[in-house]
């Protein structure tokens, strides 16, 4: 979609349209919606467009707008929501600009860049904290929590299938896959604490603006285990931080979380070594649709990386655990290196 097609736009969107001289797209990623920059003058505001947002009757479009007000009410960095048209699928944003926390890592120096993940760390508790504070999961367009069937589903089954069989063409897979499942969801899901859960908190979700972090497409979130959204932020492909800096920032974290009460330290370590298995089968999964079913090749470079990353999370668990998964992530290792030229 196009807005210089102003043709086939609803009405009150071309009527909006019509007072802003100046219209430029933005890059929206793996997603459907489209964004533009809108400019009048010095004054600027995006739009977002989705006509047919899923979900019934709470939409993705509603799930933005009410879990967007509530963030914004919390006090944390989120966009100001300007406008919500819900009977034509579209917002007016306020504009953080164009520079997320991967394009700051790969463009600033090493102190600001430092600085930067440090305040990810310490939005991550705020928005842990203060954005489970009222949280309504009936605000949620897709499922409200982070149970054991959306982690089937949507983590173990999507790197399967998307990942194993629609990325490397695998037609067979083995049994003893599904006995590595089972344990992995009720070593990730073991424990009872449900927090404000963003589930895509990584650096393309983190703009820098005015000296600060901002956080956007929060329309996924619901309530779920705390160690997900670290591990979305420390295991990105995008970035690839080194495993000392990803254990420098767990160790950040679980010191800001001290501030809120008593934490068993060690406990939160081992379950965050099996949530962040499924996130990273998540993000495979993820990158495995997009490139291939999607046609987005962009996602198609960070692949390696997570594919390498997986390797390095089960090679941290006790040897007898998980042995299919293991010997999986190896020959997907192989085979992706094979077809590159090489390793890492």
């Amino acid at each position: 979609m196009n807005l210089s097609q102003r043709a086939s736009l609803p009405a009150g969107l071309r009527r909006e349209l019509s007072t802003w001289p100046t219209r430029q797209a933005v890059a929206a990623d793996g997603s459907d919606r489209r964004f533009f920059r809108l400019r009048r003058g010095d004054a600027t505001c995006i739009c977002l467009y989705h006509p047919k947002p899923p979900g019934t009757p709470v939409t993705e479009n509603d799930s933005y707008y009410l879990i967007g007000r509530h963030l914004r009410q919390q006090g944390l960095p989120v966009p100001e929501i300007l406008t919500y048209c819900r009977e034509e699928g579209w917002f007016l944003l306020e504009d953080l600009g164009d520079m997320s926390l991967h394009e700051a890592h790969h463009q600033g120096d090493r102190a600001t860049v430092l600085e930067l993940y440090r305040q990810a760390v310490e939005l991550l508790v705020d928005l842990q904290w203060a954005g489970t504070r009222d949280f309504d999961p009936g605000w949620c367009f897709d499922t409200r929590f982070y149970d054991a069937e959306l982690v089937y589903t949507r983590e173990c089954r999507y790197f399967q299938t998307a990942f194993l069989q629609g990325y490397l063409g695998w037609q067979q897979l083995p049994a003893e896959l599904e006995r590595d499942f089972a344990l992995l969801l009720d070593r990730a899901l073991a424990s009872e604490e449900q927090v404000f859960l963003h589930r895509d908190f990584q650096s393309r979700n983190l703009l820098v603006y005015q000296g600060r972090l901002w956080l956007i497409d929060f329309q996924g979130a619901r309530l779920g285990p705390p160690q997900y959204d670290l591990a979305a932020l420390l295991l990105d492909p995008y970035v690839q931080l080194p495993p000392d800096r990803q254990e420098d920032l767990l160790d950040a974290y679980l010191s800001r979380r001290q501030r809120h009460g008593a934490l068993d330290s060690l406990a939160w370590r081992q379950r965050y070594q099996y949530v962040a298995l499924c996130r990273n089968l998540q993000i495979l999964g993820a990158y495995g649709f997009l490139s291939r079913q999607k046609g987005k090749p962009f996602f198609q470079q960070f692949i390696p990386a997570a594919c390498l990353s997986l390797i390095r999370q089960l090679d941290a668990l006790p040897t007898d655990e998980l042995p299919t998964l293991r010997g999986i992530a190896w020959q997907a290792w192989e085979q992706i290196t094979a077809q590159s030229g090489g390793g890492t």
